[in-house]
């Protein structure tokens, strides 16, 4: 079932550029508007259909960081739209019954007849953000303060603190493949004291090898003359080996 919220101006209604060209286009980021003349004035219906108002939402819930980093990130995204089709910014509301959300999206009205400045109203939209901010979150409410805080500056860029909310997201990513790449890192380096320490081991059980060769063959110079010379002496048939002597100059 179709549901719609109406907003009534006591003006004659005339349907301007601005109305045609929201009907010709279906900007991203705004609600479905229709717009008639009763009796003298204006009528502005908007399809709100399966959308939670962000007023009703954060009545029951608490505004958390994501929440805030989401909303300034398609905020951004309404106002390069807006510019794109050549439609007036200031005419965007920024009352948080009149922005909606549905499915991880935000949708916002858009009201021809608005006689406001939107850096305005998007501070008393960061005062609200304030009042309904997770106080049990760190990082919310240090988002929720710093862009109330931006705001009460004269001549505030509204395009700046998207973009520091951008980048705070960008960084945010980053924590995690940091810290996989510091486990990885621990893991390589454990894995090369491992490598390490077998390798040495292998080594000296090598070197002692070598060593017990070089003494077998050193012994085996030592005596190779004293075997030479029981070769050239020896008889037919075992002695008495008390009466063997060995000449010097033969050895």
């Amino acid at each position: 079932m179709e549901r719609k919220i109406t907003i009534e101006e006591h003006v004659l209604y005339k349907e301007d550029y601005q109305m045609k060209m929201l009907k010709a286009n279906s900007p991203e980021g705004f609600l479905h508007v229709g717009g008639r003349g009763v009796n003298g004035s204006s009528y502005y219906d908007y399809d709100v259909s399966g959308k939670v108002s962000m007023q009703a939402m954060y009545a029951r819930a608490k505004l958390k960081a994501e929440d805030i980093r989401h909303f300034m990130e398609q905020l951004g995204n309404v106002l390069k739209e807006a510019e794109r089709y050549l439609l007036d910014i200031h005419c965007i509301l920024m009352d948080p019954e009149y922005i909606f959300y549905e499915e991880g999206r935000y949708y916002f009205c858009y009201y021809p007849l608005a006689k406001q400045d939107i850096w305005e109203k998007f501070h008393i939209l960061t005062e609200y953000m304030v009042k309904v901010a997770d106080y049990q979150e760190e990082e919310c409410v240090r988002l929720a303060f710093l862009l109330h805080k931006e705001t009460m500056e004269d001549n505030y860029s509204l395009e700046k603190l998207i973009a520091a909310c951008e980048e705070k997201k960008k960084e945010e990513t980053k924590i995690p493949d940091i810290r996989k790449e510091t486990m990885i890192d621990e893991l390589l380096e454990e894995r090369r004291e491992k490598t390490s320490y077998y390798d040495t081991r292998e080594h000296d059980w090598i070197s002692e090898q070598e060593m017990g060769s070089s003494i077998m063959r050193e012994t085996d110079n030592l005596w190779m003359p004293v075997k030479r010379f029981l070769n050239k002496h020896k008889k037919s048939k075992w002695g008495d080996w008390d009466g063997l002597h060995i000449e010097e100059e033969e050895l």
